[in-house]
């Protein structure tokens, strides 16, 4: 009787062995399957802004492939517009750190560069800047917005002028992430 016990016994742990490996084959079958679905498939990544309104998209078939939508594009660049333009004296080491973060790899000294000498000018005069922007076109195909408003400045507490300017961006998107490539000033063409 012990004997057939113990057959019993072995043939049950056979049965289990057998079976925890189909469950086995059957998962890896599984996780190919869905890894060689979603291989081929596109992807599209939807930023729900803070405020309401219709979400960002980057990638995807209504932005394309390493493109951003218009929307998302105009956000953004309202967003470096201001930040890059809007300094004191008190807010500069800021302003740098935030700079470096929204630049691209390639464009970070050159802008780490320029944010510099605006403060030095700022501060060795007492002065600060301030941009309000009035109006702002995107092109997604190329990443570039143009951007216009009213950049205002004081000196001490006192507003010394209030000029309107006109400003391009130009963005790259690298694995998903947008970054500021350049920042320029457009002439007036009057």
């Amino acid at each position: 009787m012990r004997r057939a016990d113990m057959d019993a016994g072995l043939r049950r742990v056979r049965d289990i062995r057998i079976a925890l490996g189909l469950l086995l084959a059957l998962s890896m079958t599984a996780n190919l399957a869905l890894t060689v679905g979603f291989a081929g498939r596109e992807t599209v990544t939807v930023l729900v802004p803070a405020a309401a309104g219709p979400p960002w998209e980057v990638g995807g078939a209504s932005a394309g492939s390493g493109m951003a939508g218009a929307r998302y594009l105009e956000d953004i660049a309202r967003t470096v517009a201001v930040t890059l333009l809007t300094l004191t004296p008190e807010n500069a080491s800021h302003v740098r750190a935030a700079a470096a973060r929204m630049s691209h790899a390639s464009a970070r000294g050159a802008i780490g560069a320029w944010v510099e000498a605006e403060a030095a000018r700022l501060a060795g005069r007492d002065m600060a800047s301030a941009f309000y922007p009035t109006g702002i076109e995107a092109d997604p195909a190329r990443l570039t917005v143009e951007i216009a408003g009213e950049l205002a400045t004081w000196i001490g507490r006192e507003e010394a002028s209030r000029e309107d300017r006109r400003y391009r961006l130009a963005f790259r998107i690298d694995a998903g992430r947008i970054a500021l490539l350049r920042f320029e000033q457009l002439e007036d063409e009057r």
